[in-house]
């Protein structure tokens, strides 16, 4: 088995490699996501003289998404749209305010989002996305939309942010002998 520093045919997984999937596989200009973290609670026994931890329950932390904003298509009114399929409604009258969230209609707007690790593409023309690892987001949905914000002393490009919670995370990643996930 070579070692990853002495064999030139080995390429590492880098970070602008990536792309994020919300429901029915549309895709998103994202500039940043961050992969999901899980933390695995403690439980100390104590014995005569001694303390003892053993692993607890499993907690997904959410994580935070910032997409660039084009003209076309405008992903501040997709993102609007999620919001709206979520169950909001705006509160224009009694009958609109009385509607609201739930967890149902909030996961399927974002279906399962699917971060997928990208691998280098074939050759110059080989323009096929190798797609070498995925995460899967269980029942996902928005805690958080921010629609960014102007400036008259900046030329940066308008940037959205969410929050996404969810119940939990599945990894596939690639075997290199099968060239396809595993399950």
């Amino acid at each position: 088995m070579s070692s990853f520093w002495s064999d030139a045919t080995l390429e590492p997984k880098r970070k602008y490699r990536f792309r994020m999937l919300l429901a029915n596989n549309d895709s998103y200009t994202i500039k940043s996501v961050k992969n999901p973290t899980v933390k695995i609670s403690e439980t100390p026994h104590k014995f005569l003289n001694h303390t003892y931890y053993y692993p607890g329950r499993a907690e997904w932390d959410p994580i935070d998404v910032t997409f660039v904003d084009p003209q076309n298509p405008d992903q501040t009114m997709k993102l609007y749209k999620k919001l709206r399929e979520s169950g909001y409604d705006n509160p224009s009258s009694a009958t609109n305010a009385l509607g609201g969230f739930t967890k149902s209609a909030a996961t399927v707007a974002l279906g399962d989002v699917k971060i997928q690790t990208l691998g280098p593409i074939g050759g110059a023309t080989d323009t096929t996305l190798d797609i070498i690892g995925e995460w899967t987001l269980k029942n996902p949905f928005f805690t958080n939309i921010s629609w960014g914000d102007f400036s008259y002393d900046s030329e940066d490009m308008v940037e959205l942010s969410t929050t996404i919670r969810y119940d939990y995370a599945v990894y596939n990643g690639k075997d290199s002998t099968l060239k396809s996930f595993k399950d």
